[in-house]
């Protein structure tokens, strides 16, 4: 039984006042504020590639269809979405389901690939470039002008620099060059290509001999592209998206980009969150590489679970991603309890973009009995991450709480940060126990008004409690308090919350300690000595983290 003074009841008084006299509800919805994620968004099921479907997609016969994946079963793993884009590729270059029979793996390369390496071979000059001539593009632009020639693919007669040169109309190439273009018929295409792609970017980009090096290192693939192709994109890109020739020279890899697709970006999607899309491109320009429509499959995905556009200018990078992949770490997050109650964050698409990191991470720290891993701490960089594991401090700064907080309750975040930080250990409570204990109460049918005027309680275990709303049930606790009452039916929510709030917290001398668990009776400030080996392979090489070794589950804070 409990045995306190009539002191104590006065003491209750001045307790409720402290805990309990806020500012009326702000009923003003945050900006941030976000409607539930949806649950039932499933990734799409596709079925393989079957013969069946092939012929009466494609035409031919079921029997033939039925050999060619027998003997290219890596077919099957194409997804029919990108099997009709290449067959549509195919089809827009004269190429009959015949042609494609002969050499089926032909599908098998994306509908841009296709017809990017045929507008390479038509500048070149060949004759006529039959499917055997696409499908064997890298072995072709592997050999030499006088092997192609004396194959009958080249015409005899053909000067190919002087037609490569003559292909690029928006920059002329220097005197000097024009005039050595004999460079003899022992160079391979590849070659010819790559010194006259070097010649006219050190002309229209002023790209310098390193900056090439670096391109052909980094961005190989900017070898197989068309002529006609790149000067487009760096048409597209100087003009329409003002970027600067330093600009592009950084991010060699826009040469790559189609400017088709970044046409339709323009178009399709002028805005995100109000923010035009170009200024968008120039500030990544990664995104532009991004087919059209995975960027509006992604953002169609990303507000079905929620998720507000402004949350994808916070972390644009996620915009990079593929579409399915977007999906499956959208639902991860409603399934992990973690990163679920992170969902309303407005930093929410930080854990989308590094979750491979952020589920490493948390695992580590789960296994350190470290309980509040903020978003923060879960996308930051590696060696912020590293500080954080190794300083032992199992605390954040209070800002998941407050962004859950305000968006559940409509509430100001600044606030209920006001209103928190007057409990001197609320940082050391992890979100994820905050959105227990606040479903706990409602639970119990206690309204959210009156849990914001008792917002103290939702740092506290749910057990402590369930103990004291127990006890409040026994009227001889009651005659205890020496309180005015028969019964708790006698009190409204709000006083109910707060003598519990009194009663968990009158153990512990009024001193905050009333939140730590049996398993965290106090907290340690630095508890370096107790902690695993930090795995030394947690570094910038590694960034995603490792798990530790199987030792650390035997370390208990």
């Amino acid at each position: 039984m409990l045995r306190n003074s009539k002191n104590q009841a006065q003491r209750l008084v001045q307790f409720t006042r402290s805990c309990a006299a806020v500012k009326q509800p702000n009923n003003k919805k945050p900006e941030n504020a976000q409607p539930a994620k949806s649950k039932g968004l499933e990734l799409p099921v596709e079925e393989s590639l079957n013969p069946s479907y092939l012929a009466r997609t494609l035409g031919s016969t079921y029997r033939t269809w039925a050999a060619a994946l027998e003997k290219h079963p890596e077919l099957k793993t194409v997804k029919r979405k990108d099997l009709l884009n290449s067959y549509d590729a195919l089809k827009y270059l004269k190429y009959t389901v015949d042609d494609i029979v002969m050499k089926p793996m032909i599908i098998y390369y994306g509908a841009s690939t296709l017809s990017n390496r045929h507008n390479v071979l038509n500048e070149c000059g060949f004759h006529n470039i039959t499917i055997q001539t696409l499908f064997k593009y890298i072995t072709v632009i592997n050999k030499s002008i006088g092997f192609l020639k004396a194959h009958g693919l080249l015409p005899y007669d053909l000067n190919v620099p002087q037609r490569l040169a003559d292909s690029f109309t928006d920059a002329r190439l220097p005197t000097n060059f024009q005039m050595s273009l004999n460079f003899g018929e022992n160079i391979t295409l590849k070659e010819l290509r790559q010194s006259l792609l070097n010649t006219y970017l050190q002309a229209r980009m002023q790209m310098d001999e390193t900056e090439l090096q670096k391109m052909w290192r980094v961005y190989s693939r900017v070898r197989h592209k068309s002529f006609h192709s790149v000067q487009d994109t760096i048409e597209l890109l100087t003009t329409v998206l003002k970027f600067p020739a330093e600009r592009i020279r950084k991010n060699a890899f826009l040469l790559h980009a189609d400017a088709d697709n970044v046409r339709r970006i323009l178009k399709e999607i002028p805005t995100i969150n109000g923010l035009d899309i170009r200024d968008i491109g120039y500030r990544r320009p990664k995104i532009l590489m991004s087919n059209c429509d995975s960027l509006k499959q992604t953002l169609d995905h990303v507000r079905a679970f929620g998720i507000t556009e402004d949350a994808v200018l916070r972390c644009l990078e996620v915009l990079t991603l593929g579409p399915d992949t977007v999906l499956e770490r959208l639902r991860d997050i409603n399934q992990i309890e973690q990163f679920e109650v992170l969902g309303s964050n407005p930093r929410i698409m930080r854990l989308v973009h590094y979750q491979n990191k952020a589920r490493l991470r948390l695992d580590y720290l789960n296994q350190l009995k470290v309980r509040c891993a903020s978003l923060h701490i879960l996308s930051c960089g590696s060696d912020a991450f590293a500080k954080f594991a190794r300083d032992g401090s199992d605390r954040t700064k209070g800002r998941d709480i407050v962004v859950y907080l305000g968006n559940i309750m409509q509430k100001d975040e600044q606030l209920l940060r006001n209103l928190l930080s007057r409990h001197p250990n609320w940082c050391h409570i992890p979100v994820l126990q905050v959105k227990q204990c606040l479903e706990y109460l409602q639970s119990k049918k206690f309204g959210l008004d009156d849990i914001f005027q008792n917002i103290h309680l939702l740092l506290y275990p749910i057990k402590r409690i369930e103990e004291k709303l127990l006890l409040l049930q026994v009227k001889e606790a009651l005659e205890e308090l020496h309180l005015p009452i028969v019964n708790m039916h006698a009190m409204n929510n709000n006083e109910i919350l707060t003598l519990i709030l009194y009663l968990i917290e009158s153990e512990f001398h009024f001193t905050g300690d009333g939140i730590w668990t049996e398993q965290h009776t106090h907290h340690v400030e630095n508890f370096n000595n107790l902690l695993p080996d930090f795995p030394e392979s947690l570094n910038k090489v590694y960034k995603y983290g490792v798990k530790p070794s199987e030792k650390a589950s035997m370390f208990h804070l």
